[in-house]
């Protein structure tokens, strides 16, 4: 187990997740953080259905999330995206940060009497020193929502 998974934090952090995460998006609001030596910043903050930790989206994650559903944050509640942990470069260093991929994620397969039926899908460098501080931070293998940290 990480060691940064025991420390408080209300937003999900790149250990949280240990493969990719696919979430359905229960809300989208305005929120403020402050950071090291006071800076605040506002961000989009995405909360995700039977999930406790929120997410604090960077521009660059609300710009994929916009490619697939719009910029009109209320028309993002009810769709699913896939988070994935990954790094990006901020003051020289590599650091730990998470990212939306691009594509939207396949329905959720549900078995049906014994059955797997398949519902039809769901219709670079900014933020860094938000992702550094609050944990924003390449794994192929697929995971769905009962399996991200912090349930």
């Amino acid at each position: 187990m990480d060691y940064r998974t025991m420390f408080d934090s209300e937003y999900l952090g790149a250990w949280d997740l240990p493969r990719d995460a696919t979430v359905t998006i229960a809300g989208v609001k305005a929120g403020q953080l402050v950071g090291e030596k006071g800076r605040t910043a506002k961000k989009p903050i995405i909360t995700f259905a039977g999930k406790q930790k929120a997410f604090a989206a960077n521009k660059t994650n609300c710009r994929t999330i916009a490619a697939m559903y719009g910029t009109d944050t209320r028309q993002w509640v009810g769709k699913r995206i896939t988070l994935y942990a990954t790094t990006t470069e901020f003051g020289g260093k590599q650091m730990d940060c998470i990212r939306v991929r691009p594509q939207v994620p396949a329905a959720a397969k549900r078995p049906t009497n014994g059955t797997t039926a398949t519902a039809a899908p769901e219709t670079e460098h900014d933020d860094a020193e938000h992702d550094a501080e609050h944990g924003d931070a390449d794994d192929d293998t697929s995971t769905d929502e009962s399996e991200v940290a912090h349930d």
